[in-house]
């Protein structure tokens, strides 16, 4: 496998910023299932962690090379993805900034029907949020256990029954584009990215899940929707991720084989 990190500056957030690269590359401690050109995926972290939870965590590395996938893991921070009312501009940098930045010095494929988008936690809404609002850039999009009802988070955190982060974090970033709105809004678009949710029954963001996939459902999106046994950490999320890269892949998700 090959693993880059590296430091960029970037003028949407004002400074230098880490990004985790994998490219996999030919070795004999994987057999690829495919050996085309390598799709492209933007991976997303969660509210707690960094560029490096999906390289600590989970075997992120082994399933580039299975699936033949470019995985790029940006930093954002507790940003939530989004725009903070302090000028630090973290929608615009992973949205716009940051694939200008791999094309540049990577040489990656910029073709929509190449290029993905992944997150879990708050990395799922920054996945549905980013791919929705960018649709002519995503062929596909996953959120795995995503923060994907927002107004029932943020009452979480108002209320403290949510410790990990303060209201005052959050009024910081709201802009009033959520992923349900829109979720709700590409439905009808016939060249709307494909779209896979998946989340744990036992994490406690199952219940605002439900919201998001009723009201998709509801709506006519086709999107895929996954639940299994799982809390919010990495077990789960390491098993999560395999089906949304045999999703991107096109593959059957009830009789392919998981790693």
């Amino acid at each position: 496998m090959a693993v880059f990190r590296g430091t960029a500056y970037s003028a949407c957030l004002k400074r230098n910023t880490n990004i985790n690269v994998i490219f996999p590359d030919r070795s004999n401690d994987v057999d690829p299932l495919y050996e085309d050109e390598p799709k492209v995926l933007y991976l997303l972290h969660g509210l707690s962690g960094s560029e490096e939870e999906w390289l600590r965590f989970s075997k992120i590395e082994y399933y580039a090379k299975k699936y033949n996938f470019i995985v790029i893991m940006p930093a954002a921070d507790r940003s939530f993805y989004c725009n903070t009312k302090t000028g630090i501009a973290y929608f615009d940098y992973v949205a716009d900034e940051l694939p200008q930045i791999c094309r540049r010095w990577l040489n990656i494929s910029s073709a929509r029907e190449n290029t993905f988008i992944a997150g879990e936690s708050m990395g799922g809404y920054g996945a549905v949020k980013i791919g929705l609002s960018r649709p002519q850039n995503y062929a596909g999009i996953a959120s795995l256990s995503g923060v994907l009802n927002y107004n029932a988070f943020k009452q979480l955190v108002a209320e403290s029954e949510w410790t990990e982060m303060d209201i005052s974090e959050l009024e910081l970033l709201e802009d009033g584009i959520t992923p349900l709105s829109l979720a709700l809004e590409a439905a009808g678009d016939p060249d709307r990215p494909k779209l896979i949710q998946l989340c744990g029954t036992e994490d406690f963001l199952y219940a605002d899940n439900q919201i998001f996939r009723k009201a998709l459902e509801e709506k006519g999106y086709g999107h895929i929707y996954l639940e299994g046994p799982g809390d919010h950490e990495w077990p789960y999320w390491d098993k999560a991720v395999q089906y949304a890269f045999m999703f991107f892949r096109g593959l059957d998700l009830n009789t392919t084989r998981i790693y």
